[in-house]
């Protein structure tokens, strides 16, 4: 029993001894040394830190709107990386270095807006407004290249050339067709005038029920009544829409284009096709009259045909189509 006291009484004085030392240690430590940082970057060292959790901050604030306002943001192919170490407490940090270094290796981009004619970039504007500023005025002044007009926004490593509104619209601005002033045609007795036929036409009967933004504002070719809507039927499905008016009534143009195509076609009788661009026509069938061929540019309103009662049809009335990429559309969704 004696021996197992003396082996106690040594073990707790061993105990006590390396609890002191540990704690000699400990207070060296503390008094002398403090955690730090040590900052990588592709593995190579850039320096040493004192607080992660700031550094990081201000890195990703700068990546969200870079050193000035003309930055979108900024994009890092690498980020730092961090691990904790001891330094001496006199030794200083040097987390503005360090913060330097690594803004230096991002990629600023710039955000502004590109003006186009059709997909050709023209001019460069910072903002939205202005963008819409420029597209409102040559719509006021009737453009006739409107449709082609349009902006997108671009993000890019290089800041553009800025142009203001007045120096974009006078370069960008077409000057309205003056049509000569033409002479009513009269009214013609006769529906079974065949016209022959100039350019090409697709007659397929694909029709799609969905509503789709087409880029252009049509107006009403003739005044009438609707006899026969767009879709299916017990005969079959109906590519468009039957306006019934008088014979002879003259068809304007529902929007600015080309004659694509001028003719007799079959059951649709006398033919005229305007090709709006973006792969948009207009149909107009059954006419008794044509005025225009294959070729000839037209502008919205400007008397095309005369309404009759050519090909597959039971009375004078304007069979109208609106077709996008040749899929035929609900005339409604746009017109009417």
């Amino acid at each position: 029993m004696r021996s197992i006291l003396i082996n106690l009484r040594k073990s707790l004085k061993l105990i006590i001894l390396f609890g002191l030392a540990f704690f000699i240690i400990f207070m060296i430590m503390y008094f002398i040394y403090r955690p730090v940082y040590i900052v990588k970057l592709n593995g190579e060292t850039l320096g040493y830190i004192e607080d992660k959790s700031k550094l990081q901050d201000k890195i990703n604030e700068y990546m969200s709107t870079g050193d000035n306002e003309d930055i979108a943001f900024v994009e890092f192919d690498t980020l730092p990386e961090y691990e904790t170490c001891f330094s001496r407490k006199d030794n200083e940090t040097s987390d503005d270095k360090v913060l330097d270094t690594v803004l230096a290796t991002g990629t600023a981009y710039y955000k502004y807006y590109a003006i186009l004619e059709g997909n050709e970039e023209k001019y460069y504007v910072k903002t939205y407004e202005e963008a819409e500023n420029v597209i409102n005025a040559l719509k006021e002044k009737k453009s006739t290249n409107i449709d082609s007009i349009k902006y997108n926004v671009k993000y890019e490593t290089e800041q553009k050339e800025f142009s203001d509104k007045d120096k974009i619209v006078a370069g960008l601005f077409k000057e309205p067709v003056v049509q000569k002033q033409v002479t009513t045609p009269k009214k013609t007795t006769s529906s079974a005038t065949r016209y022959a036929a100039t350019g090409s036409v697709n007659t397929a009967q694909t029709v799609s029920y969905s509503s789709l933004a087409i880029g252009t504002q049509l107006i009403r070719p003739v005044s009438g009544t609707i006899t026969s809507r767009f879709g299916r039927r017990s005969s079959g499905t109906h590519t468009g829409l039957d306006i019934a008016t008088s014979l002879g009534t003259p068809i304007g143009a529902a929007a600015a284009g080309t004659v694509s195509y001028a003719g007799w076609k079959g059951s649709y009788g006398n033919l005229v096709v305007i090709d709006h661009g973006n792969g948009v026509q207009t149909y107009y069938a059954h006419c008794s009259a044509i005025y225009v061929s294959a070729g000839t540019p037209v502008v919205q309103g400007q008397t095309i045909s005369a309404v009759g009662s050519t090909g597959n049809s039971t009375g004078p009335h304007l069979h109208l189509e609106v077709r996008v990429n040749g899929v035929c559309q609900n005339p409604q969704n746009y017109v009417y």
